[in-house]
């Protein structure tokens, strides 16, 4: 038929009209399909769909997608992701036909030689685990066609499609595109599973650093406030360290605690005589509102452990070694027992204002602290016990050699005036037994003053022992005169005895009371010059009986006068020597029966010493 003829005109327009009938068609279907593909929801859900959208187009058998990515996006070649689709006609044989095919077009197109597919469908296949493709596909049968998915020049995945019938170049170009489509939804969707993948990495990086920083800095705290406890252990055994007088220390170690532990510390110790507050320190919580009613009054006012007197009745009931407790306006307490050895030395009390303010880490430290309160306290008292056994003996020893020596001086004289005594054989055997008297009351002098002063010794710092009985004055004056009398007669010294009418008996010591007596009238005798007198008188004066022993010698100077009854003092300038002790002992005997003892002197006119011993009658 030759060109323009009327057949040839008519066959034209129609061909056009079916074409791009066709075209559009296709690009329908195709605009259906990127729609469900910006809509990606995940690759199984999504193939099945737009599968369903190509049949529609281009009647398919089975579709099979292999992708060579991880969940998270990342390269994975070898195990790549298989998504089946298959029309409900399609036997698995067939579908296993398939899947050989894909895998091995898959491998030469991405180029790996061992292949893991990751899906259900492959582990009855032939070559079950891995698949080795050495060499390139066979010639497929025209039923497969196979598109590489390509995103940013590098494959990472194909799609491979058995179309139902004979496939012609308008199909071809929509496969074409569909695969172009699926590779950027693919490529899309992975990529913002990798930025999903890594902003949660990132997250848990954050939240893990975060928390290595809660932990580190928690640590932190934690080796802070072992620090801070450490450290004020070490001061605390320094303050305790650095006196051996626990009423120095322990005050010391209350300032150390207060504020920087508690609002106020009280340290109370228990002894023989009772308990005694020995610190108390204060200080108001810090940030305490103005014109607010202060914290520290209220402790001193009503704190159950604060405002009583310390006494061994307040200390924990059943000795419990630590005790909390929470009252109205002091909500945190604390108190722990100062025990030693199995004895309780007292209590150390802690007061806050804070509520909660100590843990189990505080309440160990308390403990450790107050346990090195005891064995200071302890070693304190220890000391205290050995420094007044040592000076007991020192005085014992002093006391001893000097009392002694007046009665040794009266036996001494005593035994040469027998030597030199009567010349006859009648007046030798008066005047010797007379001495001989004298001898034996010397003696048995010294012997009550040693038992005597060994039994203060064995006190050590306890009441003088005293055995008071009902004497008369004019009798102990006697008996002590008796002893001294050979003294002064060796220096023509004259005794002088003065007892008032109606003076009534005494209650008292003998033995101390002649003690008294032989100091005082020992030391008159000692300082009154030759020929000189020494006076001995009683009086009843406001109930109690006054013993005066007066003496004519040079008197004591006005500076002296309020250091005559230390221990261990002796007057500058005075040619006898002594311990300066007889004047202590003197004062500490008249203590002891509950009187007085002093002295009024004149210089070069002599001394008159006083003291004063119970009546023993009303």
């Amino acid at each position: 038929m030759e060109e323009g003829s009327p057949a040839n005109v008519e066959a034209g327009p129609p061909r056009v009209f079916r074409e791009r009938e066709h075209a559009w068609h296709h690009l329908n279907h195709l605009y259906e399909i990127s729609k469900r593909l910006a809509g990606f929801e995940g690759v199984e859900r999504t193939f099945q769909e737009v599968m369903a959208l190509v049949t529609q187009v281009v009647p398919l058998r089975t579709a099979l997608l292999l992708v060579g990515l991880e969940a998270g996006g990342e390269p994975l070649p070898e195990r790549p992701a298989l998504t089946v689709w298959r029309a409900e006609d399609v036997p698995a044989a067939r579908l296993g036909v398939a899947a050989e095919q894909a895998t091995s077009t898959y491998a030469w197109l991405v180029g790996v030689a061992v292949l893991e597919p990751r899906h259900e469908l492959v582990e009855g296949l032939a070559g079950a685990g891995s698949w080795v493709v050495p060499e390139p596909p066979e010639q497929a049968e025209p039923a497969f066609v196979t598109l590489p998915l390509v995103a940013k020049g590098h494959t990472f995945g194909t799609l491979q499609m058995e179309p139902a019938g004979v496939v012609v170049e308008e199909e071809l170009a929509f496969f074409d595109a569909l695969a172009n489509q699926l590779a950027l939804a693919l490529d899309w969707h992975y990529a913002l599973r990798r930025e999903v993948r890594l902003r949660e990495r990132a997250e848990l990086f954050e939240r893990v650093q975060h928390e290595l920083f809660q932990r580190e800095r928690q640590a932190h705290q934690v080796a802070e406030a072992a620090h801070r406890r450490q450290g004020l252990l070490a001061e605390a055994s320094a303050l305790l360290a650095g006196s051996l007088d626990y009423r120095i220390s322990l005050p010391n170690v209350a300032r150390l605690l207060v504020p920087g532990w508690a609002e106020c510390c009280t340290m109370d110790l228990v002894g023989p005589n009772g308990a005694e507050r020995v610190a108390m320190m204060a200080a108001e919580p810090t940030g305490h509102p103005l014109g607010s009613e202060s914290f520290v009054a209220q402790v001193l006012a009503s704190h159950p452990w604060v405002a009583v007197p310390a006494s061994p009745e307040h200390l924990p009931e059943g000795h419990v070694p630590v005790e909390w407790a929470e009252w109205t306006g002091f909500p945190s307490n604390l108190r722990l027992l100062i025990q030693v050895r199995g004895r309780t030395l007292g209590s150390l009390s802690l007061i806050s204002a804070r509520p909660e303010r100590y843990g189990a880490a505080d309440v160990s430290l308390f403990e450790t602290l107050a346990q090195r309160i005891a064995a200071a306290v302890d070693s304190a008292l220890l000391f205290q016990q050995a420094q007044e056994a040592v000076r007991w003996r020192e005085e014992l020893l002093a006391v001893v050699s000097h009392d002694i020596k007046t009665p040794l001086l009266v036996v001494r004289m005593n035994a040469e005036m027998l030597l030199r005594g009567a010349r006859q054989a009648e007046e030798r055997r008066r005047h010797g037994r007379r001495q001989l008297e004298s001898i034996l009351r010397a003696s048995d002098q010294m012997r009550d003053l040693i038992g005597g002063l060994l039994d203060r010794a064995r006190l050590q710092g306890m009441p003088m022992p005293l055995a008071p009985q009902r004497w008369a004055v004019d009798e102990l004056f006697r008996q002590a005169l008796e002893v001294l009398r050979p003294l002064a007669m060796n220096k023509l010294q004259e005794l002088v005895m003065e007892v008032g009418s109606g003076l009534p008996r005494v209650r008292a010591d003998r033995e101390r009371v002649l003690q008294v007596l032989a100091n005082l009238v020992g030391n008159a005798i000692k300082f009154t010059p030759a020929r000189g007198t020494v006076t001995l008188r009683a009086r009843k004066v406001d109930g109690m009986v006054r013993i005066s022993v007066k003496d004519t010698g040079p008197g004591i100077a006005p500076e002296d006068v309020p250091h005559l009854f230390e221990r261990f003092w002796r007057a500058s300038g005075v040619s006898e020597r002594g311990t300066g002790l007889g004047l202590s002992i003197v004062k500490s005997i008249v203590e002891a029966h509950g009187g007085s003892l002093w002295v009024e002197t004149q210089p070069g006119a002599g001394s008159t010493f006083f003291f004063t011993l119970p009546s023993a009658e009303p």
